[in-house]
């Protein structure tokens, strides 16, 4: 049988034909490796970077006091007895004339209680009694004595009031004051003597005005 030899300078040319064909795709390899490396840094380059997150957050403060029982609305706050809901007594009459932060009438009223309040921009020079006429009915007249009271930062000028409007409710008294640059007058009727004063320093426990 006739062996096929191959002759060794044949051998010699095809191991070092190899060689350079290895040595030339590593070369490119390499190359479009660099290539690549490249184009993705001009491309990261080119992205514009996420705006940072502020070092300070802002919370939302919870409400200092508890919402049952008070009332907020026309630039003021004014407390009432929790079973008592007050209404906007302009709405009542005229939907699309409510009431303002310089005039309007507020009421609630339950069998056992009628509260109401009234506020007006004040005058250059305060008249308590004019700021009673506003509140008080016909019907209703000014008993006992006035007493000017400071609860807090309000003169406040209170007086019983009785008999009332309501038969139901045959007591009763009017405060006063001023605040923010407002007039206010407060009332309310009771079934029982001796009631109002307690209900008028709940409502002034939580007045507010701006």
């Amino acid at each position: 049988m006739k062996k096929f030899v191959i002759p060794l300078i044949l051998l010699l040319a095809l191991s070092l034909a190899l060689t350079l064909l290895a040595s030339c795709g590593g070369n490119q390899e390499a190359q479009e490796q660099v290539r690549i490396q490249a184009a993705v840094a001009a491309t990261l380059a080119r992205i514009p970077t996420q705006t940072p997150y502020p070092t300070q957050q802002i919370f939302i403060q919870p409400t200092p006091f508890a919402l049952d029982g008070l009332f907020c609305e026309y630039g003021f706050c004014i407390g009432h007895p929790a079973d008592l809901y007050m209404v906007d007594a302009s709405i009542l009459r005229n939907a699309a004339t409510p009431s303002t932060s310089a005039y309007g009438i507020l009421f609630a009223f339950n069998p056992s209680l009628f509260m109401q309040l009234t506020w007006t921009i004040s005058g250059p020079s305060y008249d308590y009694s004019a700021s009673q006429r506003i509140i008080l009915e016909e019907t209703d007249q000014l008993t006992g004595n006035m007493d000017v009271i400071l609860y807090r930062d309000l003169n406040v000028y209170y007086q019983p009031i009785g008999p009332t409007a309501s038969d139901l409710l045959p007591y009763g008294a009017v405060a006063v004051w001023q605040c923010g640059g407002r007039d206010f007058s407060w009332k309310v009727y009771t079934p029982q003597d001796n009631m109002a004063e307690g209900l008028m320093q709940q409502s002034l426990n939580r007045f507010r005005c701006e």
